[in-house]
């Protein structure tokens, strides 16, 4: 029976190694998945710390006809420092290039901070009386809906 021995002693070995070696396969996908959320939080905590709002009131736009331009207020409500050339805007589906806005801090402020109003002016733009739908773009991933009348 030394041949049995020796035989359950193989199998108990190769036992080990298969038993190891799916033991580091599942490790390794832990820490991987670990990795993972911990990059998915990080972002979630940038998207919520960028947070935009239009404060103008929206049955009264700062809309002049006669030459064509039209005045958002935009408040960071968030802790992130925003810049003014990550905006984009969409009037009832129609983009905005930036060669149609104008840029401006309010209250002396000298970067787009926390609590502070950007004040920008479309031109060139032609709206008829009644409403509209316009959507605010920061960063490419917090977006504003802000229905208007004119």
């Amino acid at each position: 029976m030394p041949g049995t021995s020796a035989s359950h002693m193989i199998f108990f070995i190769a036992s080990m190694i298969v038993a190891t070696a799916v033991a580091g396969i599942f490790v390794t996908t832990v820490i991987n998945l670990a990795g993972d959320i911990r990059e998915a939080a990080d972002d979630e905590a940038k998207q919520f710390n960028t947070q935009v709002t239009i404060i103008n009131d929206p049955s009264a736009m700062p809309y002049n006809d006669t030459c064509s331009t039209l005045v958002l207020y935009v408040k960071n409500i968030g802790s992130n420092i925003l810049g003014s050339n990550t905006v984009t805007i969409l009037i009832n589906g129609t983009y905005f290039t930036r060669d149609n806005m104008t840029f401006r801090l309010l209250d002396g402020a000298t970067e787009w901070g926390k609590e502070v109003v950007l004040e920008i002016t479309l031109t060139n733009i032609t709206l008829a009386t009644g409403d509209h739908s316009l959507k605010l773009i920061v960063q490419g991933k917090e977006s504003v809906v802000f229905k208007f009348k004119i």
